[in-house]
């Protein structure tokens, strides 16, 4: 679906480049459409209504296309590359409390029992979280 989509954009892309070529500018040299036998097939006021008409349907359909297409990359990639990133700042005090606080429930309640002939280790000491000025 994405390829079709692609392929979708790029004919877009090719006739709404056409179509602001060709329209009708303020000036009669302006316009690609000034040869001779032009003005007999369609009147200067009709030429600039029909021709804005159609870059304005392009255009519609080449921002959406592009929002489409936009969306579905999106979906395909659940991860951004700034997600294994250290943060700038230091944490917020409430941040580092509640941290400290999961540290220390999870250690007192799963005590580890240490297994035969094994040596005993000593508990994980943490620092205490007081903010630094």
């Amino acid at each position: 679906m994405t390829t079709s989509l692609m392929v979708l954009q790029a004919f877009t892309s090719v006739l709404l480049i056409i179509t602001v070529l060709l329209q009708f500018g303020k000036g009669a040299e302006a316009g690609l459409m000034t040869a001779a036998g032009s003005e007999s097939i369609m009147s200067s006021s009709t030429r600039g209504n029909v021709m804005t008409k159609i870059t304005a349907a392009l255009a519609i359909i080449f921002l959406g296309n592009s929002i489409l297409l936009a969306r579905l990359q999106d979906t395909k990639f659940q991860k951004s590359i700034l997600d294994s990133e250290k943060p700038i700042s230091r944490p917020l005090n409430s941040d580092a409390d509640q941290k400290a606080k999961a540290t220390n429930a999870a250690q007192t309640a799963a005590p580890v029992a240490p297994t035969k002939g094994a040596a005993p280790s000593a508990p994980a000491a943490t620092a205490p979280t007081t903010p630094t000025k």
